[in-house]
């Protein structure tokens, strides 16, 4: 069985780590997206720099183109001071030719002629290029070098050479920095506190998921869920209240069936105890029988005494074999006439008459209500065939069968091999007691009754079975 708190740990460590994995993958995303911008950012001022290079550059190499046709030098200096002058960022700025080096150079100190080589009037190449340098040559500034070719018609004249600052760059980066920097700071908080409130929102009927299973774990299965979700867990909730309602409805099933098996076990018991008694009882009378048999003056009165104890052995003997059968509601056929037969042979037959007596029956269970009939009919058949068909000394063999016919009725025989049947007898007009109370159980069973002399007696009944059998 599970431990509530135990089971609430668990949850709750689940819970926590949900938590800390939305937590792992908000800041994950905010600082790819801080990276993006950052760099996004970056590029976008760099290419702003540069786009205000190259125009200055053109803007110069125009102005070199024109005044180099006239050679004019002193005009494209003071052209280029007014160009200079109107930008804001520049550094500096160096014209240079490619035939000796001369360049025109201008700082924010002033400007000046020098002759120059290496980068500023490189060969083989005739290219725009630029490049961040932490110091230019000129000052301790950080400056975005820019190179443009200075073309005339037919040949490349020499080079434009502009430097931006970078202080404007990298304030604005670091201004990128701080913005992002508060949107990402201020979206993980409004994250963490979204992500808080679904937490608290989503463990709490969890909460009361795991309270309601704890209470129904522990046999309160009248308790339901009171959550009213429309989500996953509102249908989870439903389910488990409609398992709560089966489980309960079982019980209630179970708890039934459980005392309608105590009642008919309790009835089992009674019933057992009634036969055990009654079959006491028939013992009790038929010795009280067999004493009367001692003691009985003429032979006529002894045979009566022992017809009356055969047929009270008999009934004795089907309550005790339904005392021991294991439902005491029907009973085996085959075995209760193999031993009912054995007593009647035992009692009607002396030891110098080899009589055989065979029983054959099919998987056959009776009732009470038709074992009983049954089981006098054939004590009263086989006692008058002991007695009457096999002359003093004669073997002979009487055979028992009982089975069901096509018609779904039973069919019960007994036939014996002895000499038969008087002539233009007539079962039914027969006033011996022994036929006529075959008679009469045969009008109880509701059955036909047959009695024919081939080779012997053959007498035999079809009957249906009680229609009380199932009332145990």
């Amino acid at each position: 069985m599970a431990v509530p708190g135990r089971t609430t740990k668990k949850s709750d460590s689940i819970l926590r780590r949900l938590m800390l994995i939305s937590f792992f993958v908000a800041a994950l995303t905010i600082g790819t997206f801080a990276v993006v911008m950052v760099s996004y950012q970056k590029f976008t001022i760099r290419k702003k720099l540069e786009s205000n290079a190259s125009l200055l550059a053109a803007a110069l190499d125009q102005a070199v183109t024109r005044s180099a046709a006239r050679r004019e030098f002193t005009p494209v200096v003071d052209h280029c001071l007014r160009l200079i002058h109107q930008q804001p960022g520049l550094i500096y700025a160096v014209i240079t030719r490619a035939s000796d080096g001369y360049s025109i150079i201008h700082t924010t100190t002033g400007w000046r002629v020098a002759t120059l080589s290496g980068k500023w009037n490189p060969e083989g190449t005739l290219s725009a290029s630029s490049d961040a340098q932490s110091v230019n040559p000129f000052s301790e500034e950080s400056a975005l070098h820019y190179r443009q070719p200075a073309m005339m018609p037919g040949a490349n004249w020499g080079w434009i050479h502009v430097g931006m600052s970078m202080t404007d760059y990298y304030k604005n980066i670091n201004g990128v920095y701080g913005i992002t920097g508060i949107v990402a700071g201020v979206t993980f908080v409004f994250g963490a506190f979204v992500s808080f409130v679904f937490a608290r929102k989503l463990t709490q009927p969890i909460h009361e998921l795991q309270a309601f299973t704890h209470r129904v774990a522990a046999g309160a299965l009248d308790a339901r869920s009171n959550i009213k979700a429309t989500d996953e867990i509102g249908d989870l909730a439903e389910s488990i209240n409609t398992m709560v309602e089966a489980l309960e409805s079982s019980q209630v099933r179970l708890r039934e069936s459980l005392g309608q098996q105590a009642a008919l076990r309790e009835k089992e018991i009674l019933l057992r105890e009634i036969h055990h008694r009654v079959k006491n009882n028939m013992q009790i009378l038929s010795s009280l029988m067999r004493l009367q048999v001692r003691r009985a003056d003429n032979e006529e009165m002894r045979n009566v005494l022992k017809e009356s104890e055969a047929r009270i052995r008999s009934m004795g003997l089907l309550h005790e074999k339904l005392y021991q059968s294991e439902n005491v509601s029907e009973i085996n056929l085959e075995s209760y006439l193999h031993s009912l037969t054995g007593e009647i042979s035992r009692m009607n037959t002396r030891s110098t008459e080899p009589v055989e007596i065979r029983v054959s029956v099919s998987d056959v269970k009776l009732g009470l209500d038709t074992a009983l009939p049954c089981g006098l009919i054939v004590t009263e058949l086989v006692s008058n065939s002991l007695k009457y068909a096999f002359p003093e000394g004669r073997p002979g063999i009487i055979v028992v069968s009982v089975g069901k016919t096509n018609e779904g009725e039973y069919s019960l025989v007994v036939w014996d091999n002895g000499i038969g049947l008087p002539e233009g007898m007539d079962v039914s007009k027969a006033t011996s007691l022994g036929l006529r109370l075959v008679t009469m159980l045969c009008d109880q069973l509701s059955g036909q009754l047959s009695m024919t002399s081939q080779q012997g007696t053959r007498t035999e009944i079809r009957f249906k079975e009680s229609a009380y059998k199932n009332r145990y």
